[in-house]
């Protein structure tokens, strides 16, 4: 089978990789149909890299070469024993999370947090960037009128929800999200339906502005950043600032953002250790919330709203292309500086 490999920086192979084994019984052979690029993978495509294993990972012996894609819909192509609630021939998407299911973490419900953990796409021999991928049955959701396109965009839209939800954004606050890429624009659609009465969206990129305004949020330059603050909240700052950006400039905006006593919230992934205002955050008593992936829970609620149409997912989606042109027009054109693509879906079986 074909699928697109990893193997370092600026280093993206479409090239025949041996299929999946047949499942087992609580496991599904899928045929991957739309996978989304992430911002994960364009930082291993772009570098500095080194956060896919290269060596066999503990628990999936998986190394670079990795197949990507961990945000993906697929078609259900054969099904283990013990599976009941899809079928051959159904659309799903895929959440990519595997866990071990009996660690404290997982014990209390928290799988992302399970140290055994594997992503597929990210540590797993399988992803959705090939022509097959093997999944466990708990991985999959059957799509049940929502697209195919629109199933490949639930695994981002449900960490900028968890980002949100764990930020605690509450009716009537002022939020600020630092970064209008894909997950800060799924923030804000989060964001508004939870409630908040105002937000504020930072961006520097020009091509990535219009969509978040058009959503609602009123985008101001990182510069213009504190004026703007100052006169939208009367001095004191915002309620909560949630980076999407994953760089340093973005989250010492943050800090520097929020009221005292306010939240800042952490769902961007960044490569190194950065520094911040501690000083801030303990003498104004801020609330500094990590998010990573999301819960089950959060899971479900984000395919329930996107189905709902209450999360219109698609509209971040400026391209769809070709795996054959995922280089070229996938990874390369989000590389650049500035970007004028926001998500790019990459069709992989029709």
């Amino acid at each position: 089978m074909k699928a697109a490999r990893l193997y370092g920086v600026a280093d993206i192979r479409v090239e025949d990789v041996p299929a999946p084994p047949d499942p087992g019984p609580d496991e599904a052979l899928v045929a991957p149909l739309w996978a989304g690029l992430c911002g994960t993978d364009l930082k291993e495509f772009a570098g500095p890299g080194a956060g896919l294993p290269t060596t066999p990972h503990p628990v999936s012996g998986a190394c670079i070469p990795l197949t990507l894609g961990h945000e993906f819909s697929a078609r259900v192509v054969a099904t283990g024993s013990r599976i009941r609630h899809v079928s051959p021939g159904d659309e799903v998407a895929v959440m990519p999370l595997q866990y071990c299911g009996y660690c404290h973490a997982c014990r209390s419900g928290q799988y992302v947090l399970c140290p055994d953990k594997v992503w597929i796409g990210l540590t797993s021999f399988w992803g959705g960037l090939g022509d097959l991928a093997l999944v466990h049955s708990y991985q999959l959701t059957p799509l049940d009128g929502i697209s195919a396109t629109a199933g490949a965009l639930i695994e981002p839209a449900a960490v900028a929800l968890n980002a949100v939800v764990r930020a605690g954004v509450a009716p009537g606050d002022t939020v600020l999200v630092a970064g209008a890429g894909a997950i800060g624009v799924f923030a804000i659609m989060a964001g508004q339906l939870s409630g908040a009465a105002r937000i504020i969206a930072t961006e520097s990129n020009p091509h990535r502005t219009g969509l978040a305004a058009e959503l609602g949020a009123e985008v101001v330059a990182p510069a213009e950043l504190p004026e703007l603050i100052r006169s939208a909240t009367g001095g004191p700052g915002v309620d909560v600032a949630l980076d999407c950006a994953g760089q340093p400039a973005a989250l010492a905006a943050c800090v520097q953002a929020v009221r005292p006593g306010g939240t800042v919230g952490v769902p961007a992934v960044h490569p190194r250790g950065t520094d911040i205002d501690i000083r801030r955050i303990t003498r104004e008593q801020l609330r500094l919330i990590g998010s990573i992936g999301y819960s089950q829970e959060t899971w479900e609620r984000t395919t329930a709203l996107v189905r709902e149409g209450l999360l219109p997912v698609e509209r971040a989606v400026t391209a769809k292309i070709d795996r054959d042109d995922v280089v070229a027009r996938g990874f390369a054109a989000l590389a650049a500086q500035p970007s004028e693509e926001l998500k790019v879906l990459v069709r992989v079986n029709d």
